[in-house]
């Protein structure tokens, strides 16, 4: 009984126990399950209207794009610069989508089965698939109707029919018009929606009639200028009320869609060290000695140069100032050099002299082999030979077996220009006299070259060049590596980065403001991953980064959110535009209190002189040597004829205008011509503006830069 009562008076610690570990049991399950979760939500690379892209789909139509984009540029690989574009591209494409599904849901617009089938098939074929390289004629450079039906037949071939090694290649084809299908689909559905737009704007008669008349007539008008620079700023107070009122009042011009940073940085390029330089020069007396003794320089090149040796003869016009002095002064066989070239050694070795034609015109005739059919191609190209040789022409024959190579034409080669085919190709070329055939064998084909005609015979050397590159070293990298990793685990590095910078000679760049959606740092080649690494790290984060060329170290001075940016960050800005408009109010008031009538007085006054442009109209957009003047694209149509007129504001200084001459043309008013040219600058502009400001309104949010 006593056990029992004791069993009873901890009932209650036991019975916590026992929660407590159910409650771990339960939170170790929730959490685990949350963690996907957790990921799934975090996990977005933008947002529309609430609707969220995962990394995955968004990298999934990335790796889409380039693979077309690799197609149809006939590259294997894209650079850096274009996979930034694709990035973005894909981006602006898929919040595209997003936004017209949404409207086109709400206004019953689509686009049918039926409706894609003739964009493609038609006769109004879809201007995307008529700009395609795929699909245009090399020869006129029009669309081919012709090889979009081939290409649509090739993707629709049952596999069960091709070689193994053709399988692949129609899969690509497959994927690629699945893309293609669904760009066709949303720009129809992108015009239509635009389209929609622009009937809810007309244009009217008297709109028709004013535009018209505008354009119809120019003006020649003289003009002084008194630019805003040329008075300083305190003559124009501008207070910091000024400064606030004006941003309070116009925040929308200064929101941003993405967060935005500045970084303070400097870069350090890696380069050879003295030491690097050294080495190299050290082995040039050895590579000397060799050019002199040895009878395949050939070899010796191979060894130590980073070019390869060219066996071929080159006009005094191909050779470089260094290599030419060389050849006037020596003899063959004479060694110049080393000497330093930037960050290379060079020697010159003279081979030999001759003098024949620079550049011959040949057509070619070239037939791919293999190791299982070299017999059967020798044989054809030894048919053709006795064929051509018997009267038959050259280009007719190339074009029987290849309609598209006009003729076989090649155009005129250099020696240099067919070393790469093998060196014995350019000397039994340039051996060959014009009007014969020859032929020859090159990697992977055997061919016929016929020499149309060759240029008149010049002074042609021969150079065996050394060209040593200096590069950088093991320990001068790691040199430079230490110390800027000292530099970085200095522990006061955030509070005085730049100070501490410039007290060891670096060259630094404060406070540079880039955006979270910038390809690179200040044109930076493979900086991305600064920004990157900026815009999820907090103010005051200091690190290095290792490009390929060069160190940069970065500190995050502030990190700014997406929306309307911060005083402090416009200020300046808004200052500058404050400071013009008080500039001009003094520059006007000055120039009316002297009672000027005349340009000479008024350019005189101004410390100018009297210009003229000619043929400006309300429409101008670009006025000769002034740029952007509305004030004078508004006198140059309406203002008084032969008058002085001004003090004007203008964009970039104040104005004093005469319009000496208004000339009219001759044309004919189309009352629905016009209407339409205006429905359809209508129409462009709502398609251009339209996207924009859906995406304002439906809270697009990027977040990419959260990923790369």
């Amino acid at each position: 009984m006593a056990t029992l009562q004791k069993i009873r008076n901890r009932a209650g610690l036991l019975i916590a126990v026992i929660g407590v570990a159910l409650l771990a049991f339960i939170l170790g399950d929730l959490l685990t399950s949350g963690n996907t979760f957790f990921r799934k939500y975090q996990d977005k690379a933008f947002v529309v209207d609430g609707d969220i892209v995962s990394t995955q789909q968004y990298f999934d139509r990335v790796t889409e794009w380039e693979e077309f984009q690799k197609m149809i540029s006939g590259v294997n690989s894209l650079d850096e610069n274009a996979i930034s574009q694709v990035r973005d591209i894909v981006y602006q494409q898929m919040v595209k989508e997003r936004l017209l599904d949404l409207q086109a849901a709400k206004l019953g617009l689509s686009v049918s089965k039926e409706e894609l089938n003739d964009l493609v098939h038609g006769d109004a074929i879809s201007p995307l698939l008529q700009q395609l390289p795929l699909f245009v004629n090399p020869e006129t450079g029009m669309f081919d109707r012709g090889a979009l039906i081939q290409f649509i037949a090739t993707i629709n071939t049952d596999e069960s029919t091709l070689p193994a090694e053709q399988v692949g290649m129609v899969r690509q084809y497959k994927s690629i018009w699945l893309f293609l299908e669904n760009l066709i689909k949303y720009q129809r559905l992108e015009e239509k929606y635009g389209a929609l737009l622009s009937g809810a704007v007309m244009s009217n008669d008297v709109e028709a009639q004013t535009t018209f008349a505008q354009s119809q007539q120019d003006a020649d008008i003289m003009y002084a200028v008194q630019n805003y620079y040329t008075i300083p700023d305190s003559v124009a107070n501008v207070s910091d009320a000024d400064i606030k009122t004006y941003y309070s009042a116009n925040q929308h011009l200064f929101k941003t869609d993405v967060p935005m940073a500045k970084i303070t940085y400097f870069s350090k390029d890696i380069v050879p060290s003295d030491e690097d330089f050294a080495e190299v020069e050290a082995q040039t007396a050895e590579v000397r000695e060799k050019l002199l003794s040895s009878q395949n320089v050939a070899t010796v090149v191979s060894d130590y140069s980073d070019r390869p040796y060219q066996d071929v003869f080159v006009s005094a016009q191909m050779l470089t100032m260094d290599e030419r002095s060389f050849v006037e002064s020596a003899e063959v066989s004479d060694v110049h050099g080393p000497f330093r070239d930037g960050d290379s050694f060079k020697l010159f070795k003279y081979i030999d002299k001759t003098v024949a034609p620079d550049s011959a015109r040949i057509r070619m005739i070239g037939i791919p082999e293999s190791m299982s059919n070299d017999s059967l191609v020798t044989a054809f190209i030894d048919s053709l030979h006795t064929e051509i040789k018997a009267g038959a022409n050259f280009a007719d024959v190339a074009n029987e077996l290849n309609p598209q190579s006009n003729g076989g034409e090649v155009g005129w080669v250099r020696e240099i220009d067919l070393a790469q085919a093998g060196t014995d190709v350019a000397q039994k070329v340039f051996a060959a006299s014009a009007g014969s055939v020859t032929k020859l064998r090159m990697p992977g084909q055997q061919a016929l070259i016929y020499v149309e005609e060759k240029t008149a015979p010049v002074a042609k050397y021969k150079l065996a060049v050394v060209n040593m590159p200096v590069i950088v070293g093991d320990k001068t990298q790691n040199n430079m590596d230490n110390e800027l990793n000292q530099f970085v685990s200095d522990p006061d590095i955030k509070s005085n980065f730049a100070e501490k910078a410039r007290e060891q000679g670096y060259s630094v760049v404060p406070a540079f403001t880039v955006s979270a959606t910038d390809h690179s740092l200040a044109q930076i080649p493979s900086s991305r991953q600064v920004l990157s690494w900026a815009f999820n790290e907090k103010e005051g984060a200091v690190k290095k980064f290792d490009l390929s060329k060069s160190r940069i170290i970065a500190r995050v001075d502030r990190l700014i959110p997406a929306g309307v940016a911060p005083l402090s960050e416009v200020s300046d800005f808004i200052k500058s535009l404050l400071l013009r408009d008080k500039k001009a109010e003094v520059i006007i008031e000055q120039l009316k209190s002297k009672n000027l009538t005349s340009m000479n007085d008024y350019a005189a006054a101004m410390n100018s002189e009297v210009d003229s442009v000619r043929f400006v109209n309300f429409n101008t957009t670009n006025i000769t040597n002034l740029g952007s003047e509305p004030v004078i694209n508004a006198y140059a149509t309406y203002g008084p004829l032969n008058s002085v007129v001004g003090p004007l504001k203008g964009n970039t200084g104040v104005y004093v205008l005469n319009v000496i001459n208004r000339s009219q043309s001759e044309g004919e008013y189309n009352a629905e011509q016009q209407k339409a040219e205006l429905q359809s600058n209508t129409l462009y502009r709502l398609q251009s503006q339209a996207i924009e400001v859906l995406k304002d309104k439906m809270a697009v949010v990027d977040n990419r830069y959260k990923f790369y």
